[in-house]
């Protein structure tokens, strides 16, 4: 079972902590890359409710399915995560996708979102484990950081250690254990809201 420990941080500037990270020996790209995260929900059971998660993110040339079981426990982002891409060449990769998403609603699956998303992400053995770090500026969003890394379930408390090890080392303290579309949905609502009256006119 691959259970994907990650954790969220908001930042005040993703370049001070590029130069934190890359002191430590990660190494990040020079461009970022522009992700897209479709999500739906179930015709069954409602995510929202199960704390559960399912995409189609487009980067590039490449597709990926990807479900996200409910989190593990109260300190992070830990899931259970399964993932398929689907490769495609550029030329295609729109008429893919149309494909993919209308797949998924002729099954009864609800389109419930959107998060698209400049990211930079380098890797790192810190402890003896992988981890990656993502510097992560969401459309409508402050500027996030998220490290993560994969382990079996086993393993997972020790790798859930090491990555806050690994944070602190970042001076990353203050999780987000809301995901991006929980984030993005809040915020349209917020935006959505009626003007309040100003206080000083009542």
């Amino acid at each position: 079972m691959n259970i994907e420990v990650e954790a969220k941080f908001p930042v005040d500037s993703l370049v001070q902590l590029q130069l934190q990270a890359e002191a430590l020996g990660f190494q990040f790209p020079r461009e970022a890359a522009l992700e897209q995260d479709d999500y739906f929900n179930h015709p069954a059971r409602d995510f929202r409710q199960t704390d559960e998660a399912l995409r189609i993110r487009r980067c590039g040339s490449e597709l990926v399915l990807t479900w996200k079981g409910p989190r593990l426990d109260s300190l992070s982002k830990t899931r259970q995560e399964l993932e398929v891409p689907f490769p495609v060449a550029p030329e295609q990769i729109t008429d893919k996708l149309q494909s993919l998403t209308a797949i998924l609603l002729a099954l009864g699956f609800t389109h419930s979102g959107c998060v698209r998303k400049l990211r930079r992400t380098a890797s790192l053995v810190f402890e003896g484990r992988t981890f990656h770090c993502s510097l992560d500026d969401v459309s409508g969003l402050p500027l996030h950081a998220e490290l993560e890394t994969l382990c079996e379930d086993s393993q997972r408390t020790d790798a859930l250690q090491s990555l806050l090890r690994l944070a602190e080392r970042l001076n990353l303290r203050l999780q987000e254990r809301r995901s991006y579309l929980e984030l993005v949905l809040t915020s349209n609502r917020d935006d959505s809201a009626p003007p309040q009256p100003d206080a000083q006119s009542l």
